[in-house]
């Protein structure tokens, strides 16, 4: 199977942002046009007054070169549809219907995502670190943030032979009205885990620039210190490795934004969950039914390190520039959750 996806909802293509070129005036972008001032730094004042004008924001050379520089805005627009994706997939199904009351479904899929950008919300690629200038819209176009290569699902139904017309029956009706009408599913699925972003709080652009840092993965490093499978949170030492990326102070030097991607490949923990249904019906008259279910889901009470269900930002830091980088930071996916209910139809 295969997807491509054009004009899809973004946040990239910002109009009235800085243009790289312009870094070359280093911090002097920086410096605030006075009350009056003509010119600053060989640049001209957009008209008569701008620098009084000026109240939202501070009159400065950046905002002065701007497409619109009488707006502090980016002026993104709600519906910007500026994004693309790529999908494709092999998915196999197997299904078989027993006449014993037994029903197995399986499904799996093996799959790869490819996009410039996943939601209009900023906020889904760490704000302003997670993403590039658009002038470099190019260097949007990396795995979704929820791409999930590898899905394996199996549902499992299954009616106990007890009851009338069933292969164990009683010839007491009290006896066949408890043992009647019970049956039990049970759905696992399992997953790959989710790609990685990594941001840089410490980032010496102008805001004007629309852009954030991001630091890429040395070649050949590994960006754990610890394998995934005997990671302990109980140690109090982080899974991510911070030397495995572009060292902090690269990102001191003005204009430099960094050479990673806007989403990594390595992936943090796969998903696993299972959930599991007992339910009974009984016939109490011909039109009337009483049915009782137990439901357990997240049966073996396992605890990832996702934030919430699969998807979700990520349980650990990803600020290189934070103390806590690699840390995780408490959140699991949610506990077992048993639920009984009754319902009465007629």
């Amino acid at each position: 199977m295969a997807n491509k996806g054009t004009r899809l909802p973004s946040a990239i293509a910002e109009i009235n942002t800085l243009n790289p070129s312009f870094l070359s005036m280093g911090s002097r972008l920086f410096d605030e046009f006075e009350p009056g001032q003509a010119s600053l730094h060989g640049v001209q004042a957009p008209y008569e007054g701008w620098a009084e004008q000026m109240q939202s924001c501070a009159p400065s050379v950046a905002q002065t070169l701007l497409p619109y520089p009488q707006y502090c805005s980016n002026l993104q627009a709600v519906n910007e549809m500026a994004g693309n994706s790529t999908y494709h997939s092999l998915q196999l199904k197997l299904e078989r219907r027993f006449s014993t009351g037994m029903f197995v479904l399986g499904s799996y899929t093996l799959s790869k995502l490819l996009t410039t950008s996943n939601h209009v919300h900023e906020s889904d690629l760490g704000g302003t670190g997670g993403r590039f200038s658009p002038y470099e819209r190019h260097r949007a176009k990396a795995l979704s943030h929820d791409d999930v290569p590898q899905v394996l699902s199996v549902a499992f139904a299954y009616e106990l032979p007890f009851g009338p017309n069933k292969r164990f029956r009683s010839s007491n009706n009290v006896v066949n009205k408890l043992t009647e009408g019970w049956a039990f599913s049970v759905i696992q699925r399992a997953s790959s885990g989710l790609p990685t972003i990594i941001t840089s709080g410490q980032c010496n652009v102008p805001g004007q620039l629309a852009a954030g840092c991001v630091p890429a993965l040395k070649e050949g490093a590994n960006p754990f210190l610890v394998a995934k499978d005997s990671y302990d949170p109980g140690d109090g030492k982080p899974l991510l490795n911070a030397d495995a990326f572009e060292p902090l102070g690269v990102f001191e030097n003005f204009g430099y934004t960094g050479a990673g991607p806007r989403v990594h490949n390595f992936r943090l923990f796969g998903y696993s969950n299972t959930n599991m249904s007992v339910y009974k019906n009984t016939q109490i008259t011909e039109k009337v039914k009483f049915q009782l279910r137990f439901e357990f889901f997240n049966l073996w009470n396992q605890h990832i390190f996702t934030a919430s269900g699969q998807f979700g930002d990520m349980a650990f830091s990803n600020d290189i520039a934070s103390p806590d980088f690699g840390m995780w930071n408490g959140t699991v996916t949610n506990p077992r959750n048993i639920q009984i209910g009754a319902r009465l139809e007629f």
